[in-house]
């Protein structure tokens, strides 16, 4: 049962459960007001309350939020100055006029149409909320009211939810309880309701969804929504609560020749893969029964089969390893801001089964498992594009979708591009796609190696800084890194853009240095007394290798892929880092790895063994000033 776009309810539900303060009504932008005025008039000198402080608390009692507050600013809990501070909000909720949340009077609107029953369950009293409700023009839609003057336990116990139930005549298990709170949602649960959490209130969205008491979560009541059609790939939006999904369904809009609006609001993820799959269905007008595609990216392969099927039936989709690889070991991986693969599985499921397909994904290699998943949706955009008439006339020009030619893309200066430096013998390059872009500035010379990022709050890459940091000083190495987010901020994008824009700018460097007097080409820090060795020459193909030394490869790979640092990394994007820094400067790079049960320190070890090679790669060496710069720089 889908509401107005906006909600996907369990089919058997018959009433919606609606908590009042940031769900139904913007109390808390009321009441952040309110706090600041009170507190700055009775607490002179007092620090400025955030809006954070007072969300956090936001779920408390009026009496128990006024006592966190005084604490918060430092001032004493007098009971006095607590009971007058409590009337003084009351008097605001009771006379203050709070804004309808985005989403709520079309999704009553939904709920009406549906033949469902609605009430409001409040912590406040039953008065209070009618004439919230009357002010905002939402009584006629929300008759029935169950408020905390019923001498009820309030929440999070489960007698006001219990009472709501019975209101309305349903047993709680057909009714859904709308939650800002995570003590809401705690009550909705306790009581057997299907729990909505949103991020209008109380609890931000990560701490909804994190929470057992949440069924699913959503930022916001606005509709959800995802549109394919042919056209330019460049022609994108891509908004969802979760960055990598957004990232892989893109991966399909570009291999099927789509643009893609994508506005997603919660983290029902086969809902997400049925709407897909609606938009894709009328496209797969081709005559084959099936289509097959290898996708690939980096280190990660697999083989997809897609068939038609006569019907929708559960099963439709089916992951299994090849060559003994365990299909189950992989989903349950870390992927990204994923805990596990579940959510992509969850998307190619739904749809497989709105667009009426069988799909079959053959997992053949993965070390880093976000490769392998987006080898799995660029194969399945592959082999969508193979059953279609459409999209494959799309592709090749013979369709009434032609993409125009588009000369700004070139004057958006994409890829690579070295740039003036503001001091001599400083490299100075841009690197910009249609996701990022990053500017690096370095010299040899004493000084920091600065790195500052600009990402979504979605992605903590911010560890990143004291490793770049400490492979500058080991290096010798000057400037400043500075990274954006344009599109997307997976943290992969992050470190992988980080590493090839230095990378790219340290081959201009050597390449500069070899013209005008020679190098060393190679260097390593076997000198250095450490469990971790790194070696980088300039001399061979680009390679990354990572060598175990003294364990198993499997060991060293379930420490690279899975770990987080306590500065929040992920160990494996700091592998996609080093991946990006071959590819930038084209050189050669292994770590001899013996096993260091610290991953923190292991991967400091790696970035300031870096460093050290990197010194004596760009040591002087004037017998080798006549050599040709860069790969392969030999005696030919």
């Amino acid at each position: 049962m889908v509401l107005s776009s906006r909600i996907r309810l369990p089919a058997d539900t018959g009433a919606l459960l609606w908590d009042m303060d940031g769900v139904l009504l913007d109390t808390l932008a009321l009441e952040l007001v309110a706090v600041q005025e009170l507190v700055a008039a009775r607490i002179p000198g007092a620090p400025h309350v955030s809006r954070e402080t007072v969300r956090r608390l936001f779920a408390l009692s009026i009496a128990d939020f006024w006592r966190a507050i005084l604490a918060a600013v430092g001032a004493e809990a007098d009971e006095a100055l607590v009971t007058d501070l409590t009337a003084e909000l009351e008097r605001v909720r009771t006379t203050g006029r709070a804004e309808v949340l985005p989403g709520v009077r079309e999704l009553l609107d939904g709920a009406a149409d549906a033949g469902l029953k609605v009430a409001v369950v409040s912590n406040n009293p039953a008065s209070h909320v009618v004439e919230l409700l009357e002010r905002a023009g939402l009584a006629a839609a929300l008759p029935i009211v169950v408020g905390n003057d019923q001498g009820l336990p309030g929440k999070p116990a489960p007698d006001m939810y219990l009472a709501g139930a019975a209101a309305v005549g349903l047993p709680p298990e057909r009714c859904v309880a709308l939650e800002d709170s995570l003590l809401g949602a705690e009550a909705g649960r306790s009581a057997g309701c299907w729990v909505v959490g949103v991020a209008t209130g109380s609890a931000t969205f990560a701490e909804l969804k994190a929470a057992p008491t949440v069924d699913r979560a959503f930022r916001s009541f606005t509709p959800s929504t995802a549109v394919l059609a042919p056209g330019d790939v460049t022609d994108k939006r891509l908004d969802s609560p979760n960055e990598f999904v957004s990232h892989m369904l893109e991966h399909i809009a570009w291999r099927t020749g789509c643009s893609f609006a994508l506005d997603w609001a919660c983290d029902d993820w086969l809902w997400l893969g049925e709407t897909v799959g609606d938009q894709l269905e009328p496209l797969l007008d081709g005559d084959a029964r099936a289509a097959r595609a290898l996708g690939l990216i980096d280190d990660g392969s697999c083989e997809v089969t897609i068939t038609r099927t006569s019907r929708m039936t559960d099963g439709v989709l089916m992951l299994q390893g090849v060559a003994g690889y365990d299909a189950e070991r992989f989903v349950g991986l870390r992927v990204e801001q994923l805990a596990d693969g579940q959510a992509l599985v969850d998307v190619l499921e739904g749809l497989a089964r709105a667009a009426g397909l069988g799909i079959r994904v053959d997992i053949a290699s993965v070390e880093d498992p976000h490769h392998t998943w987006e080898a799995i949706f660029r194969a399945v955009g592959v082999a969508l594009r193979g059953l279609s008439r459409t999209l494959t006339a799309h592709a090749d020009g013979t369709g009434p979708t032609i993409v125009e030619r588009d000369d700004t893309r070139a004057a958006r200066g994409y890829g690579l591009q070295r740039q003036e430096s503001s001091s001599p013998g400083a490299v100075r390059m841009l690197r910009t796609t249609a996701e990022s872009r990053c500017t690096v500035e370095v010299a040899v010379a004493a000084g920091p190696l600065a790195l500052t990022l600009e990402t979504s709050d979605a992605v903590d890459s911010d560890g990143l800084i004291a490793l770049v940091a400490e492979l500058g000083l080991a290096a010798g190495l000057s400037g400043t890194i500075d990274f954006s987010a344009l599109e997307l901020s997976s943290s992969h994008v992050v470190a992988e853009d980080v590493g090839m824009t230095l990378g790219a700018a340290l081959k201009e460097l050597a390449t500069d240095r070899m013209n005008a007097f020679g190098i060393e080409g190679a260097g390593s820090s076997i000198d250095v007394d450490a469990p971790i060795r790194v070696g980088v020459s300039w001399e061979g193909r680009k390679f990354l290798q990572l060598v175990p030394i003294g364990w198993s490869r499997e060991e060293l790979r379930d420490q690279v892929i899975g770990s987080t640092l306590p500065s929040g990394l992920f160990s494996e994007d700091l592998d996609d880092f080093l991946d990006g820094f071959v590819g930038g400067m084209g050189c050669s790079v292994v770590v001899h790895w013996e096993p260091v049960a610290d991953v923190e320190s292991a991967w400091l070890l790696v970035f300031t063994g870096l460093g050290t090679a990197l010194a004596g790669l760009l040591a002087p060496n004037h017998a080798k000033r006549a050599l040709i710069a860069g790969v392969k720089a030999t005696l030919a």
